[in-house]
């Protein structure tokens, strides 16, 4: 179906509505606000100068949302204390309508949806509190008190006479947006998701976008308080700058950059990475463009750490932290976290909790895509599961959530094409990776090999050993009668490849002992082997019975000697009953006494890295204020210059 024409009423230019259904528009001409009654158009305001859009989008703009095509027909714009943002009006090629958030580089698309059950008053919510629309549970977010700056374009109904709406944000852990407008009665509430600008796949920009996309695209600016030169390389994105040289809080929003705060540092600190620095991290160039110190006060000592704002204009803005030479690469999360004690959970992992501290922020210079307020502070804490770290900021309006994760000083350096080399890494960093967990795992899984490997060689040295019986004897021993008591076996063969021989003896004693001599002996060469054995059993105590190997004999025709010995204990009667004893011979037995031998010796590495690896991980722990240290570091010392 086409979309109708029109004439302005205002001006008599002709108007084009962009989608049949559009209820209201605005007239490109002279800006009159014109609401639709069927072909007849009426008057109902006029907008007023529109804040200059440094978004890429514009109307007209097509893209692509799972696979659905759309185009942007209109815009409402609004501004809060932290900056701006722009709803815009997208229609799919089937009639369907939603709305594309764009604020400070960070897109989302939404639809109105239903609660499925009322919706709770503002009064009621609170930054973090969790509630239940639909099948989905959210957590809020931001609490906003946003104010009407004007439309643009075609919308799917009157809207042109607000004042300040009140609207509060929704995240879920499964990644789902969700916004509730409190303007209506009842509110409206409108379901999405966060996406990135890349997928979107849109064409049709403004064409001054191409030119921004690149790296050193900076807008050179006065500052109004000092007139020193103030370069913006995140405009239209940054919602406030800080002047380097008198450090006054700037609003970015517009080109005056009015003051609308002054910091007073007490010494002044050089970034490691000049602001205007480009790197690329994760596969993505990036631009530093803003960077702040920060710090906590535990047990009355105040530890600070420095925090660099990195900007990209499709992907938006990410930050790297540093601390005593260690890095820390955070990108603001869009889904929310759940949180369950001292245990927080984003995407099926577990991270503990570290730290909890109030955040002051103490030095800025350069870009900020929030607005900037000298003394800021926020409660912060941090869940670990190294190498990544889940961090959250809260303050009375909102509750944000990242996600760091560890980097090397060395990695940083490269990427920048800094001077000289990193910072050294000094103690043990929260979220620092164990230079000991993967070759511990390594050692581990090793020795698990090898053990199997030993355990498959017993398996096979049972399955293909002959275990066969050569000579079998049974005798009577007569303690303490007359006579010579030794004597030979009949000869028997050992034969096939020389091989161990295993001789058991088993006895009837029962709360007594007795020794035997023995000497295999080859009847043909002479070769002997000697060794003693004794066999004592008492109660509980001891065995009736014994076995003794003999390795490596060759095959060939043997006979035992053997001599059994008994004295009396002393004390003991000079008389003892008779023993009846067995010999049995057997040649290839399997033993496993090598193999038990050998797993002591196979543990001890897997033993050391672990002992390492867990070492680190106390101390590591000795940090955090969850183990009831009181959250102190230790070696402090400030990795920056000052001017």
């Amino acid at each position: 179906m086409s979309a109708p024409v029109a004439k302005c009423p205002a001006c008599g230019a002709s108007i084009r509505f962009r989608f049949s259904a559009a209820v209201q528009t605005v007239c490109e001409y002279c800006n009159s606000i014109l609401v639709r009654h069927d072909l007849d158009l009426e008057k109902v305001g006029e907008v007023a100068d529109l804040p200059q859009s440094t978004s890429p989008i514009q109307l007209g703009t097509e893209g692509v949302y799972r696979g659905s095509a759309f185009t942007v027909t209109g815009r409402i714009i609004y501004e809060w204390e932290q900056g701006g943002w722009n709803e815009w009006h997208i229609v799919f090629q089937d009639g369907k309508s939603g709305w594309l958030s764009d604020a400070q580089a960070e897109y989302a698309v939404s639809f109105l949806a239903s609660p499925g059950r009322d919706i709770p008053p503002v009064k009621e919510l609170y930054p973090g509190k969790a509630i239940a629309l639909g099948d989905t549970t959210f957590q809020v977010g931001a609490m906003t008190l946003a104010r009407y700056r004007g439309v643009e374009g075609d919308l799917p109904f009157e809207y042109w006479n607000k004042d300040e709406i009140r609207y509060v944000d929704l995240r879920s852990e499964g990644g789902r947006f969700a916004t509730i407008d409190y303007s209506e009665d009842p509110p409206l509430l409108f379901g999405g998701e966060m996406v990135s600008f890349p997928d979107l796949r849109c064409k049709n920009l403004r064409a001054e976008h191409s030119a921004e996309l690149g790296a050193g695209a900076a807008r050179s600016l006065t500052c109004s308080n000092c007139g020193a030169a103030v370069s913006l390389r995140a405009a239209g994105q940054s919602v406030s700058a800080v002047c380097t040289q008198c450090l006054s809080v700037l609003d970015a929003s517009n080109e005056s950059l009015r003051v609308i705060g002054q910091y007073q540092a007490k010494e002044r600190v050089r970034p490691l990475i000049p602001l205007g620095a480009t790197g690329k991290l994760a596969g993505v160039d990036w631009e530093n463009v803003g960077f702040q110190s920060r710090s906590i006060t535990a047990d009355g000592i105040a530890y600070s750490w420095h925090e660099y704002v990195l900007f990209h204009r499709e992907r938006g803005f990410r930050y790297l932290t540093q601390y005593d030479g260690h890095w820390n690469f955070v990108e603001p999360l869009a889904t929310a976290v759940t949180v369950s004690g001292s245990t927080a959970t984003h995407k099926g992992e577990t991270y503990r909790h570290f730290q909890k501290a109030v955040a002051a922020t103490d030095y800025v210079i350069g870009e900020f895509p929030w607005r900037v307020k000298t003394g800021e502070r926020a409660e912060v804490n941090d869940y670990v599961a190294p190498p990544r770290m889940l961090s959250s900021e809260r303050t009375d309006n909102e509750v944000t959530w990242s996600l760091g994760e560890y980097v090397e000083g060395r990695i940083v350096w490269e990427a920048f094409r800094l001077p000289g080399a990193a910072p050294p890494a000094r103690g043990i960093y929260a979220n620092q990776p164990s230079p000991h967990r993967e070759a511990a795992k390594a050692v581990r899984r090793w020795t698990w090999y090898f053990a199997l490997a030993l355990v498959g060689l017993y398996v096979l040295a049972v399955v293909f050993s002959a275990n066969k019986v050569v000579f079998r004897g049974s005798y009577r021993f007569h303690p303490g009668a007359p006579g010579e008591r030794s004597f030979v076996t009949p000869i028997f063969n050992v034969d096939g490849r020389a091989t161990n021989v295993e001789v058991n003896i088993h006895t009837d004693i029962e709360s007594s002992w007795i020794y035997f001599q023995l000497a295999l002996i080859n009847d043909d060469t002479g070769q002997a082997w000697d060794w003693g054995r004794e066999v004592s059993k008492y109660g509980d105590e001891g065995s009736n019975s014994d076995s003794s190997i003999v390795s490596l004999v060759p095959s060939g025709r043997y006979y035992l000697r053997v001599e059994p010995e008994w004295t009396p204990e002393p004390g003991g009667s000079s008389i003892a009953s008779p023993v009846n004893y067995s010999i049995v011979v057997k040649r290839d037995v399997p033993v496993y006494w090598p193999l038990l031998a050998a797993f002591p010796l196979l543990l001890i590495p897997a033993l050391y890295y672990t002992w390492r690896d867990a070492s680190f991980e106390t101390r590591r722990w000795l940090e955090s204020d969850t183990t009831g240290s009181g959250g102190g570091r230790e070696n402090e010392h400030e990795d920056e210059e000052e001017e």
